[in-house]
């Protein structure tokens, strides 16, 4: 069945097969039909549909989230074809797709518990690069807010100081365990130099310094996630003493509460020191560890 499969790129008439058999990828549905339309129209990435007999029986997605990095993602197969390759064809064509968009790396996210998935990925030259958990907590209530809780006062760092942040990030101990990546949504790609000067002169990284020496650092950009549109606070990197994270985090819902933003959301590695202290800051943590997976192109 795998040798008939065609892949080629998605087409609007395409849509409500694909929605279809993606209903049920999960008990409260998929995110698909909330992306279809953004997906199937950008120029930096490429929504490929895998047919049979005509009918769409899978998916996989390519963005380009940088020149140079691919994020393969929303890979489905119709539970009729599943077990039938079509996951796997579907993933080798979009390696190639991401290649010929210029991509020296390809990186996904898979959950820790989906074995079949990683199997999969591995037999392509995947390997793991970071084991995460995303954590949220609403904006701080207004009493809290207004109460003297322990709440640190994190500055914000201009540009000129880009250099010994920079430093900073490169010897952290956390960096290697985050894969070096910055997370958006369900999205990870790397916190490069220009990047972060950008974070810089957008006021958009907060630190928390004391004795003289960094002890937290977070990069905290506002958004609305396509599919939920509830304003948050997404802190796309966050590294630091796990104490220091805490305090900077329960900030991060403080300044929430005063921006109007509805909750902060951000992604940290699955370590227990870790989930102990944003249990402190007030977050709930996923019960489910998602796998960052990435191989060269």
């Amino acid at each position: 069945m795998a040798d008939e499969l065609e892949v080629r790129p998605a087409r609007a008439e395409d849509r409500d097969a694909v929605l279809a058999f993606c209903a049920h990828t999960w008990s409260d549905g998929d995110y698909i039909e909330y992306v279809w339309d953004d997906w199937l129209k950008e120029d930096d990435g490429v929504l490929l549909v895998g047919v049979l007999d005509g009918q769409p029986v899978g998916i996989s997605h390519v963005a380009m989230l940088s020149d140079d990095e691919a994020w393969l993602e929303g890979i489905r197969v119709d539970p009729a074809y599943q077990r039938e390759g079509v996951g796997r064809i579907l993933t080798s064509r979009s390696l190639v797709a991401a290649r010929e968009h210029g991509a020296a790396v390809a990186r996904l996210i898979t959950s820790a518990d989906n074995e079949a998935s990683q199997r999969m990925f591995a037999r392509f030259g995947f390997v793991r690069v970071a084991e995460m958990v995303r954590f949220r907590a609403p904006a701080l209530a207004q009493d809290d807010a207004d109460s003297p809780l322990d709440i640190a006062k994190p500055t914000r760092p201009s540009p000129d100081d880009f250099e010994r942040l920079w430093e900073w990030l490169v010897q952290s101990n956390l960096a290697p365990l985050t894969g070096g990546l910055e997370y958006a949504d369900w999205q990870a790609r790397a916190l490069t130099e220009p990047l972060l000067r950008g974070y810089l002169a957008a006021g958009q990284v907060r630190l928390i310094e004391e004795w003289g020496a960094i002890q937290a650092l977070a990069v905290a950009v506002p958004t609305a996630p396509e599919w939920d549109s509830t304003p948050t606070l997404a802190v796309r990197y966050m590294d630091g003493l796990a104490d220091a994270i805490g305090r900077l985090a329960l900030s991060l819902r403080a300044e929430a509460a005063a921006e109007g933003y509805a909750r902060v959301e951000l992604w940290l590695p699955d370590l227990l020191i870790l989930r102990d202290a944003m249990a402190g800051a007030g977050y709930e943590g996923d019960d489910e560890v998602m796998l960052v997976l990435a191989r060269e192109l």
